[in-house]
Parts: structure tokens; C-alpha cells; sequence
């Protein structure tokens, strides 16, 4: 059995002109039910050395937050080298772990251009 996790970036609903969110971002990770925690436990020591030790409370890892240009919420004011090496720290753990990321991009103008083109069942044009 796998767990999968996903969650998504650049959801403007149906505003699909939106210039500061142009491309809505679906993205997850399976891992395997045997592997999850020594993932879950990797992952804890990882985090927990960057904040070395205090955690702050609440916290969640969020992309935006890590890798934005100043660093914000729990990154704010760190410095973006040390920023990015969580991140590498993260992406080497799913590696090293030979857990599967999956990810489909979506350019929202060209969504819109097919308006009316369809015949689905849903509104496709909500990412």
C-alpha cells in the first residue's frame, strides 16, 4: 500500500487571467506504507535541525515560504542559502528514501483559450 499526499499551488478559482498566479501546480508524493516512518522520522530531524531544536509552533513547510526571495512566515529573514539547503536536504530525503513525486503544471491561459472547445463533464475551466 502507498500514501499519497498532494496539494496545489496557483488556485485562482476561475480567474484564469490572474498575473500573479499564471500556472496552477497539482503535486504530491507517494510513499510506501512500509517506508513511512522512518520518512516521517527523517523528515522531523531534518526540520528540527534547521530550527535547531525550536520548532515554532503550528509549523507547516510551505514551498512559497521557504524559497520566497526574503523568506516569510516561519523563513522570514533567514538567509537564502540556508533556506535552500532544507530544501536540497528534503529533496535528497525522497530520493535517498526512492519515494515518487508527481506533478502537472497548468498554464491558465491557455486553459482559458480552449473555453468552449470541450465537452466535459466538470467546469475545466477551475484548475
Amino acid at each position: 500500500m502507498h500514501f499519497y499526499y498532494l496539494d496545489e499551488a496557483g488556485c485562482t478559482g476561475a480567474d484564469l487571467q490572474n498575473q500573479e498566479q499564471p500556472i496552477f501546480v497539482l503535486a504530491g508524493v507517494s510513499v510506501r506504507d512500509e517506508g513511512w516512518n522512518l520518512t516521517q522520522q527523517s523528515l522531523a530531524e531534518i526540520i528540527r535541525q534547521y530550527f535547531s531544536g525550536a520548532i515554532p509552533i503550528d509549523f507547516e513547510l510551505h514551498a512559497e515560504e521557504l524559497l520566497s526571495p526574503n523568506g516569510s512566515g516561519p523563513f522570514a529573514g533567514h538567509d537564502r542559502v540556508r533556506r535552500n539547503g532544507l530544501a536540497k536536504r528534503v529533496l535528497t530525503l525522497l530520493s535517498e528514501r526512492s519515494h515518487h513525486v508527481h506533478l502537472i503544471a497548468v498554464d491558465k491561459r491557455k486553459l482559458a483559450a480552449q473555453q468552449g472547445i470541450d465537452n466535459f463533464p466538470f467546469n475545466s475551466q477551475v484548475p
